[in-house]
């Protein structure tokens, strides 16, 4: 065995083979975060709007020139109703909609974004870098979002907006368990100037092996028409049912 381990061909060849099997280990761990970035873009491919029926629970709070104001409103999306019957206004701050307010959340139905996981497919497949954070998720991060991915106040700020997607695993099953959002101090239609924004949705997996999205709290500040102001809302989901197709 010594003369054999001595011998300079055999050297040579040990040699080259632990080469080889380097930079497979090296292949590997690079492209470990790519497979798990296609198979969380398959999982939420495989999801969309329809899949669930939800009630959605929207607490906010809201500071302008030192006044604070509360509110509550609680409404459910149905994807098996037809048209603007798919959104409901079931209450307000504890009360019955008014019919102003009916009329106004109808209108305003058809524009209204259904969210939920599939909407990751948005930005989830574009250039990003990954990181691990202090729990041992591997989080991807996005400098910038593609278009239409990042609505406030029915501007689109997704060009100036980063986003932290942090996964984990249920069961053996990969998911994005997390996504943080931030943008980037801005003008938003000339009138306001957004100073800070910053979001964070939670996710958890269902029973039916999809991930559901329980939660969004989203804090923001800014200046506009001589005024100063700052708000915080919190949205939870709830009563999800899965929808037969």
């Amino acid at each position: 065995m010594k003369n054999l381990i001595t011998n300079p061909l055999t050297r040579a060849a040990i040699a080259g083979a632990a080469v080889w099997l380097a930079s497979v280990f090296i292949a590997h761990g690079q492209n470990k975060p790519d497979d798990l970035k296609q198979r969380i873009l398959a999982q939420a491919q495989s999801l969309s709007a329809d899949d669930y029926a939800f009630t959605r629970t929207l607490k906010s709070e809201q500071t302008s020139n030192g006044k604070t104001e509360q509110h509550v409103t609680v409404d459910k999306f149905d994807p098996t109703k037809a048209g603007d019957a798919r959104w409901m206004l079931v209450s307000m701050d504890g009360a019955p909609p008014s019919a102003d307010a009916l009329a106004k959340y109808k209108k305003e139905s058809p524009n209204r974004r259904v969210p939920g996981y599939y909407r990751l497919t948005k930005y989830f497949g574009t250039n990003s870098t990954v990181t691990t954070d202090s729990r041992g998720r591997t989080v991807f991060h996005y400098n910038s979002l593609p278009k239409d991915t990042a609505l406030i106040m029915n501007s689109d700020v997704s060009s100036n907006s980063s986003a932290d997607v942090s996964v984990t695993e249920a069961n053996g099953t990969a998911f994005a368990e997390q996504v943080h959002l931030t943008v980037r101090p801005m003008r938003i239609k000339l009138l306001m100037k957004l100073e800070r924004y910053e979001s964070s949705s939670r996710y958890r997996m269902g029973p039916e092996g999809k991930p559901l999205l329980v939660e969004n709290i989203a804090e923001m500040s800014g200046s506009g028409l001589g005024q100063e102001g700052q708000g915080r809302t919190v949205i939870t989901y709830s009563d999800y049912r899965a929808v037969v197709k």
